[in-house]
């Protein structure tokens, strides 16, 4: 039991140091609101009378706004725990924490905790500007936290990934490259129906998955049991890989 109890003090004590540096660093803390926040307050002040192009909305701001929320968590939760762990390897941190009890299941156990919670601020910040400033509606809160988490941890274990191969020039690069198009082609700004049968192949991506959720969430009239049962299974595909690559790659130096 001793142990146990050992192991799960280190990860805590490792989630409150992240926090801890988190905040203290304010200019990181707040560029990580940046995307999302300016997203809704730029839209929800320009698209207000602007004609949703989809039903199962009230106006344009009503259609993005979902999508405003999963892009918002893709991009935190990517460079946010990304850019910690080439950190901890800069530091060389990862190796004498390997050493230790804690040992790398309880290493990315931290991560993940840490960063859904910084994730956490972003999240209800705009939920509270969306509802209460833009009118936003709120339908399914079981959907809006099953979306959060599972966007959390499939696009932590994206940053995981690409951090566990790249280094601190190259790791933005990467992130873009992936990022920017889920972004694009995930029905954030139109509804993927507009493109055919590649809408049908786009709807089926992480981002589009979550999109969808949010919307649901939002919307009596849309169900998001496909996009729900996706969501799950791409969320523990991208921390199985992640687990995977980063204890390899550690491993090896």
């Amino acid at each position: 039991m001793q142990p146990e109890s050992s192991w799960l003090g280190d990860v805590l004590g490792l989630v409150a140091l992240d926090m801890r540096q988190f905040f203290d660093n304010r200019l990181f803390a707040v560029s990580t609101l940046l995307t999302s926040v300016s997203m809704v307050l730029a839209f929800g002040a320009a698209t207000d009378q602007m004609v949703s192009p989809a039903p199962t909305a009230a106006n344009y701001f009503g259609f993005v706004f979902p999508g405003i929320i999963g892009a918002g968590i893709m991009f935190s939760c990517t460079y946010t725990v990304g850019y910690t762990v080439i950190i901890d390897r800069n530091r060389r941190t990862i190796e004498d924490l390997i050493l230790s009890p804690l040992s790398y299941s309880g290493f990315l156990l931290a991560r993940i905790v840490g960063v859904v919670l910084k994730c956490l601020f972003q999240f209800v910040l705009v939920l509270v500007l969306g509802v209460g400033v833009f009118d936003a509606r709120i339908e399914s809160v079981p959907l809006f936290v099953l979306g959060f988490f599972t966007a959390c941890t499939a696009f932590a274990g994206l940053g995981i990934l690409i951090a566990t191969y790249s280094n601190e020039i190259s790791f933005p690069a990467v992130v873009n490259i992936i990022v920017i198009p889920l972004m694009y082609f995930a029905g954030i700004f139109f509804p993927l129906d507009n493109l055919g049968t590649l809408g049908d192949v786009f709807e089926k991506l992480p981002l589009s998955v979550h999109v969808d959720i949010f919307r649901a969430a939002t919307s009596p009239d849309l169900s998001a049991t496909a996009a729900s049962v996706l969501a799950v299974a791409y969320s523990f595909l991208a921390l199985g890989i992640a687990s995977w690559a980063f204890r390899r790659r550690i491993g090896h130096g």
